[in-house]
This record gives C-alpha cells, structure tokens and sequence, in this order.
C-alpha cells in the first residue's frame, strides 16, 4: 500500500533532513510544500492521505480533504494556533523514524483494514513451551529467533508470558507495544501499519514490540485474540517467522496457540521434578494426540544424562549447561551455537 503524503514547512533545512530519511520508505509518496499560495493550491486540487504540517505554512484556515488526515508537527517552542488545537500532532524534533512510525500508526487507526501486505510467502509460527518453570525456556526461545535471523529470515519475537523476562536482550522503551495491539484486536484498522508504528528490533532481522504494559493484559486476552494476533501477523507480511515464548499453564490460550501454530518446541530439563513435570504434561492424551506431530524436543541444562522421558516426540538438541552466564551474552553466544542447528528443521 502506497502513502500520498504531502508535508508542509517553510524551514528548507529541516525538509532536506526529513526528506534524507523519508524518501527511503517504499510505501511513501511524497510531496513538499514550502510556500502557502501553492500548498492551497495542492489541497484544493489534489488527493492527500496524510497531511503533515508546521503550522507557519498551513494554520487551519483551508480546508483538507475529507479524507485526509492532517497531522501537526508539534513544537515546543512554538504556540499552538488555536484554529490547529483539534488536529493531531507529532512532535518536530525528535528521531525522523519515529516520526514516520507515529504517522502510520495514527494512518492505521482511519484508513481501515484495507489489505497492504508488505512481503509475503509462507510464514512459519514457532510455540515454545514447557510445563517446568525455570527450564530457559524464555533463554532459548531468544536464541532461537536470533538464529533464524542470522539465516537471514525476518523473525518476530514475542512473549505471551504475564510476567516477561526479555529486557534482558530485547531493549525496552516507552513506546507503546503489545498491550496497544491486543487492544486493537477486532478492530476496523491497518494491522500492518500498526505494527509498523510500533516495530522494534535488535539487529538486521529480528523485531518484537514493547512487552505487555500489565499482567492483566495478557489474562484478559482470550484464545480466539491469541488466535487473531497470530494470523493477523502472520497476514502483513512482514515476517517469515514468528517465535512465541509461552507461559507453562494449558490453559484455553494455550490450547489456541498450539493449534494456529506449525511448530512446537518443548524444552526438558533432567532433575527429577522436571521429568516429573513433563511425564505428567506427556500423559495428557487430549493435547498429545492433537498436537504431537508438531512438537520436537530440547533438553537445556543438560549434565550428560539420557532423557528420562518415554515419548515418540523426537528429541533434536541438548544445550549443556553454563555457569552464572551473563543473560545477553549467553543467547548471543548460544544461537551460534552447534546445539541449535535444529533450527533450520522448524522452517522446512
């Protein structure tokens, strides 16, 4: 989906720099107006999406299009004009890429589910899981997505954990993330600008979004919504995998995520209450039957011993077990890592 876009701003300076980094966005379209007689020209004859103005050029006198959403760049040294009070703002100064995110994500929420997938091809949803707290289930899922990336796929991260511990390699800031996305669910918007707004990444290629702002944004979410944010990320094309971190409870979202996914990786470690734990999870013939031909196994932690386990579910990495790792260091290391060579096995 292609962006018209018309920016208005006498400062010729700040267009040139604007422009530096805006003209590399493929589904921009853009037309500048530095003078007010042609800008009213512009918005009197032509169709605009978006209208991103300073307020020196366009104060709110003229009319846009009906269906054009007129943005204000927002400056804090600057006044207000009473006639632009009611239209929606960015601020000026600040990092050119934010300014293009907040602008799709404020386009998402007007223009409708209108399609506009970006990539496309076959997109591969990983689930990893484990009925045992403390197996690194979170550690591996981590390395898994940053060695899918390095075999140059587009991987989305994300944690539907309630209490998420990824900050320890996935930087967190105080954009909005999944908490405003599970919100949207339903919702007659652009899924794919919406994500685009919000889209952060570690890397070339591995992107994850601002974890839950509460707990009870997870609990409140239902099995169809993990159903929908599956497929709707799926739908915009932007990735070609997407990894979950799961929590340990089958409950009914886990039941939903384990049925929209094409993979599940369950993680073991060898103590005797893991085993205890996974020999109960292994037992349930109503998830085992549905779900076993996606499923493969990790042991993590592992001391040497032979899994413990009896199950057909292959068994396709053993990850030994490391002394007081730095968290960070240790996924880095870890997705270059031989023992997860199976990685390639989950997208063939």
């Amino acid at each position: 989906m292609i962006i018209k876009m018309a920016i208005a701003d006498g400062n010729n300076e700040y267009i040139e720099r604007l422009l530096s980094v805006l003209e590399g966005y493929e589904d921009l379209n853009l037309s500048v107006y530095t003078d007010r007689s042609a800008l009213e020209q512009a918005l009197a004859s032509k169709h605009f999406d978006v209208f991103l103005f300073d307020p020196s050029v366009y104060d709110g006198q003229v009319e846009v299009g009906k269906n054009t959403l007129a943005i204000m760049f927002l400056d804090d040294n600057v006044n207000v004009p009473e006639s632009c009070r009611d239209f929606k703002k960015v601020k000026k100064y600040q990092r050119i890429s934010r300014i293009y995110q907040q602008v799709l994500g404020l386009y998402a929420e007007v223009c409708g589910d209108i399609g506009g997938v970006i990539g496309g091809g076959s997109v591969s949803a990983i689930a990893v899981y484990s009925p045992v707290g403390g197996s690194g289930k979170t550690t591996l899922a981590l390395a898994l997505a940053t060695r899918l990336a390095d075999m140059g796929r587009r991987v989305f991260y994300m944690s539907l954990e309630d209490i998420a511990s990824e900050d320890c390699y996935l930087v967190q800031s105080d954009a909005k993330g999944l908490s405003d996305v599970a919100a949207s669910l339903g919702e007659n918007i652009n899924f794919t600008m919406k994500i685009q707004a919000l889209l952060q990444n570690r890397g070339e290629n591995l992107y994850y979004l601002n974890h839950f702002e509460s707990p009870n944004d997870v609990y409140e979410m239902n099995g169809d919504e993990v159903t929908e944010l599956v497929e709707q990320l799926e739908k915009t094309g932007l990735f070609d995998t997407v990894v979950i971190d799961t929590g340990t409870s089958m409950n009914d979202k886990m039941f939903h995520l384990f049925e929209v996914v094409d993979k599940i990786v369950l993680i073991e470690k060898e103590d005797s209450i893991s085993v205890r734990k996974m020999n109960c999870f292994l037992s349930q013939n109503h998830i085992i039957n549905e779900y076993s031909h996606k499923m493969c196994r990790v042991i993590n932690f592992h001391i040497g011993r032979d899994s413990m386990l009896q199950t057909n579910i292959p068994l396709v990495g053993k990850i030994n077990m490391a002394q007081n790792p730095d968290p960070a260091q240790f996924i880095a290391m870890l997705a270059n890592n031989p023992s997860l060579s199976f990685a390639g096995q989950l997208i063939g």
